[in-house]
């Protein structure tokens, strides 16, 4: 009896699962890049931490001051450090100090304008371009659209093409990607200059390609 039972209680609690197709399909749009990020340092030396840290200080309030010029430009604090460096035999050496801004703004030519006055006393560490938020949400939007167009499409060829009258949907997920292409930049060593000895960093925006992806499964049905 109670063999009896556990079968009929397991049969109750299988799912049935024939039918079914896992697939996927995908949409890719190449966006020009209307947003540029740059991160930039100012690195100094001393024997002295206390003379290190106004020195770092007061370079870069005076870097945020030429930054505030620039409207279009944004502007967050980023990493700052006054840390020892020891010698070999683990005596302190000097201090090294560092503080870093992140920099971001659609206006290109403004970008490259205010690079070239800061790169007088600061170093740049990185650049990223990228399709701003709002613009990028508004193109997958519309390739979200077309690429369930597609599942739909795809999902009908399967179905009909298998001899089944209809389908329904099981799971389906959608993801999406982004990929720009990577563009080195070299950081210039720290030197007295003017800004008119420096000429403006050539920023070219170039393109992000957009993925999305669409998977899932569906089960065909014979019932009308």
């Amino acid at each position: 009896m109670l063999l009896s039972l556990f079968t009929v209680n397991a049969s109750a609690g299988e799912t049935n699962t024939y039918n079914r197709i896992t697939f996927q399909v995908s949409e890719q749009q190449q966006v020009n890049n209307d947003e540029i990020s740059v991160s930039m340092s100012i690195e100094r030396d001393d024997q002295d931490a206390t003379r290190l840290a106004d020195e770092v200080n007061r370079l870069m309030a005076n870097a945020l001051g030429t930054v505030r010029k620039f409207t279009t430009v944004h502007s967050q604090s980023g990493d700052y450090s006054i840390r020892p460096v020891y010698s070999r035999d683990k005596h302190l050496d000097h201090w090294r100090g560092s503080s870093t801004v992140l920099l971001k703004s659609r206006d290109i030519k403004d970008m490259a304008a205010l690079v070239q006055q800061l790169q007088k006393n600061m170093t740049i560490k990185s650049t990223r371009y990228s399709v701003s938020t709002d613009r990028k949400e508004k193109i997958e939007t519309a390739m979200i659209e077309r690429a369930m167009k597609k599942f739909s499409a795809r999902a009908d060829l399967v179905t009909t093409g298998m001899g089944f009258r209809k389908y329904r949907l099981v799971d389906i997920n959608i993801n999406n990607s982004s990929n720009v292409p990577p563009r080195p930049v070299y950081a210039m060593a720290s030197a007295k200059l003017s800004s008119s000895d420096i000429a403006a960093p050539a920023f070219e925006a170039g393109e992000t390609s957009l993925n999305v992806i669409i998977s899932g499964t569906i089960e065909m049905q014979v019932s009308p």
